[in-house]
């Protein structure tokens, strides 16, 4: 009984035709406006301009056009001179693949070589130039004190870190 099922099953989907009014779908998917690809766990490695390696991970990702990537709950990790490390965690980020600039939201981590750890809202991130800039209220600690501040760019991948506005310093002894 179960062989004749499968014959007459495969027998009307060989017959199917639009004169003779059999039809047969197994599936039907209609793709509209909504349907998008979400990527599951993402992750992008690239050269700076001097080939010093970076890493960029997300939990989700989805391409909003030709040229970007919007990436949720992102970390990523970029090597400095002398092997030094950084690392920025984010919940929230759009990366342009052409120009390899970030634009991060929804807390931004930054973690530094020698235990230096700094967060604020939001901040922009040119991986070609190893540069990350916030024009946000940042505030960090780490082994030297703490630190608070209107706005923060960090240039030559972490080698220069300059705070502006209204700083406020700790500084242990």
């Amino acid at each position: 009984m179960a062989l004749g099922i499968i014959a007459l099953v495969i027998w009307i989907a060989s017959n199917n035709n639009a004169d003779n009014g059999g039809r047969m779908v197994f599936t039907s998917a209609q793709k509209t406006e909504e349907t998008q690809n979400i990527m599951k766990k993402p992750k992008y490695h690239g050269v700076d301009i001097h080939n010093r390696p970076y890493t960029i991970e997300a939990e989700t990702g989805l391409q909003k056009d030709k040229d970007t990537v919007t990436l949720n709950n992102i970390n990523s990790e970029m090597t400095g001179d002398n092997n030094a490390w950084m690392a920025l965690n984010s919940g929230y980020g759009e990366m342009n693949t052409i120009t390899k600039q970030m634009e991060l939201s929804k807390g931004v981590e930054i973690f530094y070589e020698g235990g230096y750890q700094f967060r604020t809202e939001s901040a922009h991130i040119d991986t070609v130039k190893g540069m990350v800039k916030g024009n946000q209220h940042i505030e960090g600690q780490g082994g030297a004190g703490t630190i608070q501040a209107n706005s923060f760019t960090i240039l030559e991948r972490g080698n220069i870190i300059n705070f502006n506005g209204s700083v406020r310093m700790l500084l242990y002894r």
